[in-house]
């Protein structure tokens, strides 16, 4: 490394000798050699003391004597871990899951608009969709290898959702098609997804998000007299599902779920998802909506809490030690309602990298943590923990989706994948 760099430095500089006048070349030269040689040395030293401070704070963190989800599985719930089809391809991301983690979800590649093949649908014989199954089977297979439950998510969300899947002859330029041709496109839709996966890798995906964020924030985008408030728009974007099928898609994607799901692994756990689900109202709408699902029979066997905690894309709000307290309420009350409860996308944010507020997040996981192991020990509702604000990023741009999602400073790894306090903070509470 000091080679390279002084080799580097010297090349740089003696490009400027061409127009350099007034010196001879030997003593440019001359000169030129000791500024190189000093700021090599400069950068080495540099180097070097930054790997021993690494070093230093990794001697520093405690002895970890079992893995995250053995800890976990004494107070009753899996440890999980966000993956996608590219990192599911890097052995050191893998070997972080392999250690701590018994379940994993994939960020986006079971999502429909993923999964759907436009062009392969148009030319379906049978006039149903078409899946690319390819990115998604890898991170199944993966699973599988290593003995690791999927969470699959998600089955029917609105949002992304490429509009051809709602037209005749699934072509962006058509109209849109009756409600009851939308209804075998989605149930067709559900049963092949769910099968293939059951069929091709029997077990791993040991549930399912049926429906992802149906319930709107705002009576601005949902009908004023329903009581479920369940989404007309997103942001002004039509809910086609909504639109085309009708207001009750949301209990109809559910019976095509359980149906798919009894035919292949009865055993596989169906699930409404969710943001917001320890705030009121949002709260109590979702309570209802879980309720009218399992009205005449029991569709729904669980909540997911996504569990995004603290200011959005902004440290006021973060770590605010009452919302653990409202985060336990509202396990217990959808616990109350009959169904299990899992923490689906946890990031608990933080945007400062500060000590002080590094020191305040680290005691936030803790006694987040605290919480969730003590709310199991009295009721046993939740079962599964999956953590999406896994690693730091502070090379985030305050633009981008996931700076405002998680925060660069959230993580239980640093960038590096390497282990933070909070990782040790987690066995602590865990105990």
């Amino acid at each position: 490394m000091k080679r390279i760099t002084l080799i580097t430095l010297t090349f740089f500089v003696a490009i400027t000798l061409i127009s350099c006048k007034g010196k001879s070349e030997k003593t440019v030269a001359q000169n030129t050699q000791q500024e190189a040689t000093g700021m090599a040395a400069a950068f080495m030293k540099s180097a070097e003391k930054s790997q021993a401070e690494e070093k230093a704070a990794e001697a520093e963190m405690p002895e970890q004597k079992e893995p995250l989800y053995e800890a976990a599985a004494r107070h009753g719930f899996k440890m999980g871990a966000v993956i996608s089809y590219q990192t599911v391809q890097k052995s050191a991301y893998t070997d972080m899951i392999k250690a701590d983690f018994n379940s994993i979800t994939a960020s986006n590649e079971f999502k429909a608009y993923s999964l759907l093949n436009q062009q392969l649908s148009m030319k379906s014989e049978n006039g149903m969709p078409v899946m690319n199954y390819s990115q998604a089977d890898k991170i199944a297979q993966f699973a599988q290898e290593n003995g690791i439950g999927i969470r699959g998510h998600v089955l029917v969300w609105d949002a992304y959702m490429p509009v051809w899947f709602f037209k005749e002859g699934y072509s962006k330029d058509g109209a849109f098609v009756d409600s009851d041709t939308m209804k075998k496109r989605l149930e067709y839709y559900i049963d092949e997804v769910v099968s293939h996966f059951e069929i091709n890798f029997p077990g791993v995906v040991y549930c399912w998000d049926v429906v992802n964020e149906a319930v709107a924030d705002g009576l601005n985008e949902c009908k004023a007299d329903d009581e479920r408030r369940v989404r007309t728009l997103r942001g002004g974007t039509p809910n086609y599902f909504y639109d085309v099928i009708g207001p009750d898609y949301v209990e109809l994607a559910f019976k095509y779920a359980r149906k798919a799901a009894n035919k292949v692994n009865p055993d596989i756990k169906l699930f409404y998802n969710d943001y917001n689900t320890f705030l009121s109202p949002k709260r109590e709408a979702i309570g209802k909506l879980i309720t009218s699902i399992n009205k005449k029979e029991k569709l729904c066997d669980g909540l997911g809490m996504q569990g995004y905690v603290g200011g959005y894309g902004q440290q006021a709000g973060c770590m605010n030690s009452n919302d653990i307290n409202l985060f336990k309420n509202a396990i217990n009350f959808y616990g109350n309602l009959g169904v299990e409860v899992h923490v689906t996308e946890l990031a608990l944010r933080n945007y400062e990298k500060d000590p002080a507020t590094a020191a305040r997040h680290e005691n936030f996981y803790e006694n987040f943590f605290k919480m969730l192991g003590a709310a199991n020990n009295e009721n046993t509702y939740l079962t599964s923990v999956s953590i999406w604000g896994l690693t730091d990023n502070p090379s985030l741009p305050k633009t981008d989706y996931s700076y405002k999602m998680n925060g660069p400073y959230c993580g239980i790894f640093h960038y590096n994948l390497k282990k933070k306090p909070e990782f040790f903070r987690i066995l602590k509470a865990l105990e």
